[in-house]
């Protein structure tokens, strides 16, 4: 399933990584947090990413509400460290957390 939401994700050499996403659901929740070894990995994951977020904000998600969830969704690089969230109910939340344990 990573191969098929994240094409070339799991070539990236990786410290950490997590992926979360629910099964089926109507509700936008997806999230990804990875420690790459170097900035140049985590850039290309992040690119790789991003890619998610405009494949199912452009039509993937299929339903209107759900692809205005996807394009309000964000990835994150500080220095190896990535994170991709699209939450439609915690988007701010999450990525705001995140960015918090890097001031």
């Amino acid at each position: 399933m990573l191969d098929s939401y994240y094409p070339g994700l799991k070539d990236i050499p990786t410290e950490q990584f997590v992926a979360k996403m629910p099964m089926m659901s109507s509700v936008v929740n997806e999230m990804v947090f990875m420690q790459c070894e170097t900035e140049d990995d985590a850039a290309q994951a992040a690119a790789i990413l991003q890619d998610r977020i405009n494949v199912q904000a452009g039509g993937g998600a299929w339903y209107p509400e759900s692809m205005e969830a996807w394009s309000r969704g964000i990835v994150i690089q500080q220095g190896t460290y990535v994170c991709m969230v699209a939450s439609a109910e915690h988007q701010d939340e999450i990525s705001g957390g995140f960015n918090q344990k890097f001031l």
